[in-house]
């Protein structure tokens, strides 16, 4: 028997806040309390589903003091080491590259090709993934990003041929690459914007050392024992950080949406429908396609710089084994390493000295603490390292004390664009973040991986690395834009926003 009760509450339910609801939905503990139809509950689950939304909140919220100060650095310390994971997979193989096409009976170009394969699906996932945090939590799809990285890396290690490696390769970029924009989320839900910055350095910290420092772990152990232990290595800190999830991470969402409907309606679990494409409707705000060129073009300068090392270094130096030429990738590992934590604190410091400026806050400031990277460090430093190795000038120190600066101020570039992801617009949630992170690994790692040993093949590193910063300035011209008009196009795109909820209020009306 249908509730006419409940079909007219569920008929104008808006969720500005679940705790300022007045008339609530009944709330079902048993099967026998619930007086609606099979499908009036099932209209109700997709109803709640489009309408359960909550408002930004102000940095003053007793939200953000749910965990203590030692918690909030145990969530942050979690996280990065889940980020570095996926890209320490990528790229802690690459001096074995001969080893691995040799092994599957093919050649090193189509063994770097997976690389390209793995920005791809590095770039889907958190189309797929990133969503479901929003619908079952943040700490469930943690859980299964690490169990599949875990078992895909075991299962990459025991591939008998090339198609195996690229299925698995390609699974374990899949599962291993969602936490980066969940894992955003995650820092949005325990620290206020002004603090924002210096936590997302340490995230990003996480994804950069991994390209860094896997070659350098790569290349001892191809030296010493063969290229399957690399996967073994991996696999066994899959485990690690598996059991530092379960175990230590707690749910940070200010809303289930899945359990919310599941109290509402009386179930015990909801599968709730969603888009997986959806992530992309993020692109139809201008303000987040700009960011994805900033991002794009910084990834296309890491990937640009990290792949080839090998392929640039050994012969210039006449470095025979892959222990030595790796090495060469302490030199990025520690700009990483220091421009980390300068990167955050300065984003920081941009947001604190503008607000005093102008007396409030806004999305937009943050960006500022990028330009000087965007528009010099990174591209100065690229070219220098490109052309002291195309024309033999400077020795190793040259090319070495280049990829130290460049490593630097790439590091401090990155976590404003995260951080202005995550604040821009709240009311997409972790979209806004997925979107980028799909932007930068299909347009900017996907492209660079794929491209830059055929460049260096036929132009020269130089000319490459002169490429590489053009694309940077590219970069540093869509920040100089997103500082000048950003605000504007934020605004326009959050009055679209809630004339698309007014529209679909009307409907449901």
């Amino acid at each position: 028997m249908a509730n006419t009760d409940l079909e007219d509450r569920r008929s104008s339910l808006s969720l500005d806040s679940l705790e300022e609801i007045s008339d609530p939905l009944p709330v079902f503990e048993n099967k026998e309390q619930d007086q609606g139809e099979p499908d009036d509950r099932l209209h109700l689950t997709k109803e709640l589903t489009k309408t359960l939304t909550l408002p930004p909140l102000a940095d003053d919220d007793p939200f953000f003091d749910r965990f203590s100060k030692r918690t909030k650095t145990l969530f942050v310390g979690i996280v990065s080491f889940t980020c570095f994971l996926s890209p320490i997979s990528n790229l802690a193989f690459t001096p074995a590259i001969p080893e691995v096409a040799e092994a599957l009976n093919t050649t090193s170009q189509m063994i770097n090709v997976s690389n390209a394969v793995y920005n791809v699906f590095m770039a889907i996932s958190p189309m797929i993934l990133s969503p479901l945090a929003s619908l079952y939590g943040k700490k469930p799809i943690m859980i299964l990003s690490s169990l599949g990285y875990t078992v895909s890396s075991i299962l990459t290690a025991e591939s008998q041929n090339l198609a195996m490696f690229f299925v698995f390769r390609a699974m374990n970029a899949f599962f291993g690459t969602c936490c980066f924009s969940v894992g955003g989320s995650i820092i949005g839900d325990i620290k206020v914007p002004k603090e924002r910055g210096r936590a997302m350095s340490w995230v990003l910290m996480g994804t950069q050392l991994g390209p860094a420092f896997g070659p350098v772990l790569g290349g001892i152990i191809i030296t010493y024992t063969n290229w399957r232990v690399i996967f073994y290595v991996v696999t066994g800190l899959g485990v690690i950080n598996l059991l530092m999830i379960v175990f230590f991470l707690k749910e940070t969402s200010r809303m289930v949406i899945s359990k919310e409907i599941a109290k509402r309606t009386g179930k015990r679990f909801v599968f709730v429908k969603y888009n997986p494409i959806r992530v992309l409707f993020a692109f139809q705000y201008l303000n987040l396609i700009i960011a994805g060129v900033i991002s794009s073009s910084i990834m296309y300068n890491m990937f640009g710089l990290l792949t080839p090392i090998r392929h640039v270094i050994n012969p210039r130096f006449n470095l025979n084994s892959p222990v030595l030429g790796s090495l060469f990738y302490l030199a990025p590992g520690s700009g990483l390493l220091l421009g980390g934590p300068i990167g955050g604190r300065f984003a920081d410091f941009t947001v604190k000295r503008w607000i005093k400026k102008r007396g409030e806050r806004i999305p937009e400031d943050r960006l500022r603490s990028a330009s000087y990277s965007l528009g010099f460090v990174m591209p100065v430093f690229m070219i220098i390292y490109g052309w002291s190795l195309q024309k033999k000038v400077g020795g190793m120190a040259l090319p070495i004390v280049s990829m130290f600066f460049y490593a630097v101020g790439q590091t401090i570039a990155f976590p404003s664009i995260n951080s202005y992801c995550v604040d821009c617009l709240p009311s997409l949630k972790g979209d806004a973040i997925a979107s980028n992170y799909f932007a930068r690994y299909i347009v900017g790692g996907c492209v660079a991986s794929a491209t830059c040993l055929v460049q260096i093949d036929n132009i020269g590193i130089g000319w490459t690395a002169t490429i590489s910063a053009f694309v940077s300035w590219i970069g540093f011209l869509a920040n100089e834009l997103m500082i000048r008009y950003g605000a504007s196009l934020r605004l326009k795109a959050l009055a679209k926003i809630e004339a698309r909820n007014k529209d679909k209020k009307n409907q449901e009306n």
